[in-house]
């Protein structure tokens, strides 16, 4: 009877199931309405201190396990006091999201809202550092989430992916903060072109945030780094910072592009 007492406790209190409070993180996953994911702190983490957390959503036909046996972009992230997570798309791949836009299946936003607000009930995550990065089909609903739901996260840096279908005219959530990287020589998903698979093209996308944030036609200055160039947008009318990356080859993600996104949020303007 007492036990019984305890649950009911805590199911008034907490506002979900015991189940639902069971401890999760690694290799064990956690569940939330419509699917799972898997995370991870850094290791050494107190246990107490605010984590900046890195939401990496994967490509085609991959896993939240894949990424995670991708020990050198789970390192790379945590090696920045960071937490890492990994989403998981239903049948391999992410759909499109907004008014006239989404695909037939799982509301993908009201999963990843899900996911969201179970990390924040996990862990003491810093609301003020958090992005969202992806690779692919995973870039592709980074995306969206930046157009459709542009305040869940501070930042956003999508990796060969973009918007599939068609290119909103605008995006009703407001400004953000991206920072997109993409291979001039990519096959799978073009960068100034329709692709095979009906991805559109890159400099559509930008355009469109660019007039969102209230930034000039032409970037306010270039950056040169060892992999790629850089244009980058920060003296837009908005506060927010665009820039893009390109370099001459194709689809591809070096693991360091991740932990790399973060290191640009880190350096945004407060």
């Amino acid at each position: 009877m007492r036990i019984r007492l305890v649950l009911l406790l805590l199911v008034a209190v907490l506002g979900v199931s015991p189940a639902k409070a069971a401890p999760c993180g690694g290799t064990v996953p956690c569940e939330v309405e419509g699917g799972y994911y898997l995370a991870a702190p850094p290791p050494g983490w107190d246990g107490a201190s605010r984590l900046p957390l890195v939401v990496y959503f994967h490509g085609w036909n991959a896993s939240p396990e894949g990424a995670f046996r991708n020990r050198a972009m789970v390192n790379s992230v945590h090696r920045r006091g960071a937490l890492f997570v990994a989403p998981y798309a239903r049948t391999g791949y992410w759909r499109q999201i907004g008014e006239g836009r989404a695909e037939p299946g799982r509301d993908e936003l009201a999963y990843v809202r899900a996911v969201m607000a179970d990390i924040a009930r996990r862990w003491p995550v810093d609301a003020g550092h958090t992005l969202a990065s992806g690779f692919s089909r995973g870039a592709s609903l980074v995306w969206n989430l930046a157009c459709y739901a542009g305040p869940l996260f501070a930042a956003y840096a999508p990796i060969s992916g973009g918007f599939w279908n068609s290119t909103p005219a605008t995006c009703p959530t407001g400004p953000v903060n991206l920072r997109h990287i993409h291979g001039l020589a990519d096959r799978v998903v073009a960068y100034d072109e329709i692709g095979i698979y009906n991805s559109m093209p890159i400099p559509e996308g930008m355009d469109t945030l660019r007039r969102l944030d209230g930034c000039r036609a032409m970037p306010d200055r270039e950056i040169d780094h060892p992999r790629f160039r850089c244009y980058r947008w920060d003296g837009c009318a908005s506060g927010r910072v665009l820039e893009l990356c390109l370099h001459p080859k194709g689809h591809s993600i070096p693991a360091e592009w991740v932990a790399e996104g973060f290191d640009w949020m880190m350096g945004l303007p407060e």
